[in-house]
């Protein structure tokens, strides 16, 4: 936890620093209201520890200008015994505690309250996380391929920096398995993780999510909301399909790059917070910017790192601890994980993988809902499970088909591998049943 001490009394600023970073916080220390405002304007921090009374700008002083500035860093107010009063007065306007400066002085107080403090401050955050699909840990498989370990080097070579970082790579081949182990390496790695799929949130609600929101800046919004951006504090926010983005969240981007500020929507107030940025895309960006689809400063501000994640057909060999891993993680709770026979894997290996690990999880998880049991995968089961042809269709023919088309011929494919069981189709179609029998009525007609 980062927290800034403002206090007149140099006796209190030495002591509680010493406590405070005894208890493993970053601490700095201003000497009064207006030092601790150029602090707070020059850092962030999550925690303030205020005087009440102080010389000039006061410890009320202070509360007010951090409610409007930096709304998501906690005040705890620091009292004399006379002056109680002013101090639960404070509470009502914000601060989150307050304690007595007992005689003699020892943090005790404070380090009891910071203590509640970390645990509140980690409730707020993956309740805004769980909303937005958070703190979800992969397990990073390690594969013995010579384009992962290349990878891996590279990522742990950039895992220390405080850089913005691009991932680049194919639908499927694992972005974001290659940013959260970027953010496990790095020194961040005891904050969040926050993932947000800009190409999956409509561009109306996209900026309200990264920066928040204040009560009534739009419709439906009843109160003031923090955004990912706040959420993210301390950690790292990966933006999947940045492509997506539209351009007037592009300069909003660049001026949080930038400076480390941003506005919530329909607020004034120049907020600040420290996370490192990791975008994905599948997109050439160099084009897109020369199209003028993506800002070019914004791409060389990313652009300072750039990692490409290499697609599954170029790391095959990977392929046997890939799915050990999918196999475990499909695992029914009490039974054994199922396991692979040896000629299951050939045609694993030569199939392409359009779809790259994301299709690698399908076809497994549809070979292990076609063949129930706990035996062995074999081969058979793998044919079946792949598509038909044992390749993915061309481009060149898919571009002729429209959505309905593909849709429908896919449903067709499940259906005939699941020997007309529509409860099994829909299963491995990850839709529900009556939505199956929706869609095939629709077909019919």
């Amino acid at each position: 936890m980062r927290i800034l001490i403002i206090d007149d009394e140099e006796f209190v600023r030495l002591v509680l620093e010493q406590a405070l970073r005894a208890e493993g916080c970053e601490v700095a220390a201003a000497k009064d209201g207006r030092a601790g405002i150029e602090a707070l304007n020059a850092a962030s921090y999550d925690c303030v520890i205020t005087d009440l009374r102080m010389p000039g700008i006061d410890g009320r002083g202070v509360l007010q200008w951090v409610k409007e500035h930096q709304p998501d860093v906690d005040v705890l107010m620091l009292t004399g015994h006379g002056d109680v009063k002013d101090a639960v007065e404070a509470i009502k306007q914000g601060a989150w505690d307050f304690l007595v400066k007992d005689t003699p002085f020892d943090g005790a107080a404070v380090k009891a309250a910071l203590a509640k403090l970390r645990t509140v401050r980690e409730l707020r955050r993956e309740n805004l996380a769980a909303r937005h699909g958070g703190y979800r840990h992969d397990v990073i498989v390690e594969g013995p391929s010579r384009a992962w370990r290349e990878l891996k080097a590279r990522i742990t070579r950039v895992a220390p920096s405080q850089a913005p970082v691009l991932i680049q790579g194919e639908t499927g081949s694992g972005k974001e398995i290659v940013a959260r182990l970027l953010h496990e390496l790095s020194p961040r790695s005891a904050g969040p993780f926050i993932a947000i799929n800009c190409g999956a949130v409509s561009r109306e609600l996209l900026e309200s999510e990264l920066f928040g929101h204040e009560k009534g800046a739009f419709t439906g919004a009843t109160a003031s909301t923090p955004g990912l951006i706040a959420a993210a504090a301390g950690g790292t926010l990966f933006l999947d399909e940045l492509g997506e983005m539209p351009a007037a969240m592009q300069v909003s981007l660049l001026r949080f790059l930038d400076r480390g500020e941003y506005r919530p929507v329909g607020s004034t107030r120049t907020l600040r917070a420290d996370v490192r940025i990791v975008g994905a895309t599948n997109q050439d960006l160099q084009q897109s910017a020369a199209a003028g689809r993506f800002r070019q400063d914004l791409l060389y501000r990313l652009n300072t790192v750039a990692l490409l994640v290499p697609p599954l057909r170029e790391r095959t060999d990977d392929l046997p601890a890939l799915i050990d891993h999918i196999l475990h993680t499909l695992r029914v709770p009490g039974a054994p994980t199922r396991t692979m026979s040896p000629d299951a894997l050939p045609p694993l290996a030569a199939y392409p993988w359009p779809g790259n690990i994301r299709e690698l999880r399908n076809v497994i998880e549809r070979a292990v809902l076609l063949s129930p049991g706990t035996a062995p995968l074999t081969k058979d089961d793998i044919e079946h499970a792949l598509p038909p042809s044992g390749h993915a269709p061309q481009t060149d023919d898919l571009a002729r088909l429209s959505l309905d088309d593909i849709e429908r011929r896919h449903i067709a494919r499940v259906l005939k591998a699941t020997d007309g069981n529509k409860t099994q189709a829909a299963r491995i179609l990850r839709i529900d049943y009556k939505t199956l029998l929706t869609k095939l009525k629709q077909y019919e007609g």
